[in-house]
């Protein structure tokens, strides 16, 4: 059973596996991602013309 003062956040040391440091950290990385937008426009407006195709036929 955990302790009350045991907080996985205050950990120190080496980061558990598929986690980077502060230093090694890329931010702009997902500012760079701009394929999200018109992808998520697409799948939304396919979604529209099968809501409309099922509601007519």
């Amino acid at each position: 059973m955990a302790s009350s003062w045991d907080d996985d956040d205050d950990w120190v040391g080496t980061p558990p596996e598929g986690h980077h440091t502060r230093d090694r950290a890329r931010p702009d990385f997902w500012w760079r991602q701009r394929w999200v937008t018109p992808a998520a426009a697409a799948v939304g407006l396919a979604l529209i013309v099968l809501l409309v195709v099922v509601l007519v036929g």
